[in-house]
């Protein structure tokens, strides 16, 4: 009796960022456990890194906008390519893509949609006309979805409270990081090293922030609480890691740049721009911050707190599940510059508590965000799910 084919599975979202940063390593996985594993999206500056790190990649225009027309077009390209690949297991991620994915899956008669909420758009501080569009639109295309992964616990919970999946088949997944790659261990001989080769001062205190150069980041708090830091401590530096991405829609990379440009912090700020070489400027660092307005369940926190680093992040679903205030950080209110600004001040001026915080923090990481936990737990799901393929 001949064996069974593989499940083919296809994973879609906007950009090749998103590939890079958080779909990569689970399609690795899928396909180290016998799947048959492609990902779809808009080629861009990672297009040639996933190929060679062995990511099938077929390419998908799509663009990040409401326009109807083009949504169409795009839904057509992936309908082609469904029916091409004869794709058991559609994957779709992000919001833009995950709707026209599920559009398309559903005319394809694909057996197994899934979608992956990497934090839903709709958050605490949004309007209530807003709010209630976004969460009208996630109940309209929970109707072709067959499952939802949440990355976070709460964003579950509220998917479930919210009737976000009428299949009731809703997912909590997690997000996890390599916890032997990123381990301060292998870099302490190496730090000082690390810091010239960074143009970093060797005797400085070195607070890092990282994600794409956009408002709902809290570049805007975060550069306001360094300038008034700057002020009071000499020895203190900044270091910007990311940049835009592909067909970003926020503008605010010039005033992230002319903030940064302030007298106070003249010399004081590094703009690393994008890069793979995350544990080795974590290493370099002394304090992480993450200032979001929205997130799922940030992987920079988790690298942050793994190179055991303590985190000043916001109050908001994802930052809230993983930093654990007052033990490992601290949490303040978004779009609060003065809260950020003296918890960071805090960190500077207190070390030794500074360094229990990050090591907690790492232990925190083994003990619930080791991503061969995740993934484990991400295979089962999909065992489950590909089991009713069968029937």
């Amino acid at each position: 009796m001949a064996p069974a084919p593989p499940v083919r599975v296809l994973h879609v979202c906007a950009v090749d960022f998103t590939v890079r940063q958080f779909i990569a390593p689970l399609c690795m996985e899928l396909s180290r456990s016998g799947y048959d594993v492609q990902a779809a999206c808009t080629p861009g500056p990672h297009w040639d890194e996933l190929r060679t790190m062995g990511m099938r990649m077929i390419p998908l225009p799509l663009a990040r906008s409401a326009n109807p027309v083009r949504a169409m077009g795009a839904v057509w390209r992936l309908y082609k390519i469904l029916r091409r690949e004869r794709i058991d297991i559609l994957h779709v991620h992000t919001p833009v893509a995950s709707m026209i994915g599920r559009l398309a899956g559903k005319l394809a008669g694909v057996p197994l949609i899934v979608y992956t909420a990497h934090g839903f758009y709709f958050h605490d501080r949004m309007s209530r006309a807003k709010r209630l569009l976004h969460i009208g639109l996630e109940r309209a295309f929970g109707l072709l979805t067959d499952a939802i992964f949440c990355v976070s616990s709460e964003d579950a919970r509220l998917a479930k409270s919210l009737r976000l999946a009428p299949c009731g088949h809703v997912f909590h997944t997690g997000n996890g990081v390599d916890t032997e790659r990123f381990s301060p261990a292998v870099y302490t001989a190496k730090r000082d090293a690390l810091r010239a080769q960074f143009g970093l001062p060797t005797d400085g205190v070195v607070i890092t922030i990282m994600g794409r150069l956009v408002r709902e980041k809290g570049y805007r708090e975060f550069f306001q609480a360094a300038q008034r830091l700057a002020s009071d401590h000499a020895n203190v530096h900044f270091m910007v890691v990311g940049d835009t991405v592909t067909s970003e829609h926020d503008d605010a990379k010039a005033m992230i740049l002319e903030m940064a440009a302030a007298p106070e912090l003249k010399d004081r700020v590094h703009f690393m721009g994008m890069r793979s070489d995350i544990p080795e400027l974590l290493a370099s660092s002394d304090i992480f911050t993450l200032p979001s307005y929205r997130e799922g369940l940030p992987v920079s926190i988790l690298e942050a707190m793994a190179m055991e680093l303590p985190v000043v992040a916001t109050a908001i679903r994802g930052c809230r599940e993983e930093v654990v205030d007052g033990l490992t950080g601290f949490l303040v209110e978004p779009q609060d510059s003065v809260a950020l600004g003296r918890a960071l001040e805090f960190l500077v001026s207190d070390r030794v508590t500074a360094a229990k915080m990050g090591a907690k923090g790492r232990r925190e990481v083994l003990q619930r965000f080791d991503e061969r936990r995740i993934f484990a737990r991400q295979l089962r799901i999909y065992r489950a799910l590909s089991r009713k393929l069968a029937r």
